[in-house]
């Protein structure tokens, strides 16, 4: 189901016009996402993501080295707890690994599926299962 949803907001993203959307008020995650973020997700931002997207290195404007930054967004709008299907971060991620777009770039390690799926689950706002997070934490890490 997850793979349909996807491959619909990739086929939108790639179909619609580049022009940002207003991003919807954010409600305040909740202290279980909270725990979620810092135990699952930004371990793997810090291994994946932050060379390109960190204090030093700044691509797009998005910086995914702290909750408050990812949440922030670059030039154009992250994500938005609740709402998966409009994640320009879930978009990439998912892509192709043949795609211009894709993220981590091309010359980069790809995520794994279960690192995908913690990922989906976090911005869908559900609770990211203990074996969900135990595997997308086991994955190697990227290459710096």
């Amino acid at each position: 189901m997850r793979a349909v949803l996807l491959f619909s907001s990739i086929t939108l993203i790639a179909a619609s016009p580049l022009t940002p959307k207003k991003p919807d008020s954010a409600k305040p995650l909740t202290a279980a996402q909270k725990q979620d973020y810092a135990k699952v997700i930004q371990p793997i931002f810090d291994a994946n993501c932050i060379s390109c997207h960190g204090t030093k290195k700044v691509k797009g404007k998005l910086r995914l080295d702290t909750l408050e930054a990812t949440l922030k967004g670059g030039k154009n709008p992250t994500f938005t707890i609740g709402k998966p299907d409009d994640s320009m971060l879930l978009a990439r991620v998912f892509l192709e690994r043949t795609a211009g777009d894709v993220m981590p770039p091309k010359a980069e390690k790809p995520l794994t599926k279960e690192q995908k799926e913690a990922i989906y689950a976090f911005i869908e706002g559900q609770p990211i299962p203990a074996e969900l997070a135990k595997a997308a934490l086991a994955a190697p890490k990227a290459k710096k």
